[in-house]
């Protein structure tokens, strides 16, 4: 605060922002040319979404099972979210999951894997 600095862009022309030099270590760390820091969780989901394509009016299914920033960045995006079931184990039910995504037509998952309840990556491979 009492550099008056609010956010990246305030920098004077012979100056690198402290976020530009944490993009630019954390690409090289990737081994990736680019890096882009975001200010919170769901400002990364909604990024992600918006690269992977999500535009308004595109429908994503996501587990109920979340916290408030995946449906809010979907919703940010204008985009809908199509909640999916969980099951007694706080898994993303696949049953209901392929229900949704025939119902919903929707090409885009978001799974939250909740409170260390990881889903079934092996499962989802097969099916």
């Amino acid at each position: 605060m009492r550099s008056g600095r609010l956010h990246r862009y305030n920098v004077s022309a012979d100056e690198t922002s402290e976020v530009s030099l944490l993009e630019s270590e954390y690409a090289t760390y990737q081994g990736v040319k680019y890096c882009v820091a975001t200010a919170s969780g769901g400002q990364a989901i909604q990024l992600g979404l918006r690269v992977c394509g999500v535009r308004p009016g595109d429908k994503v299914l996501a587990n109920a099972y979340t916290l408030a920033p995946v449906p809010g960045a979907i919703h940010n995006l204008g985009a809908e979210p199509v909640l999916v079931e969980i099951t007694d184990d706080y898994h993303i039910d696949l049953n209901h999951l392929d229900e949704m995504a025939r119902r919903s037509n929707s090409q885009v998952l978001l799974l939250s894997h909740m409170r260390g309840h990881i889903a079934d990556m092996d499962c989802w491979q097969k099916s």
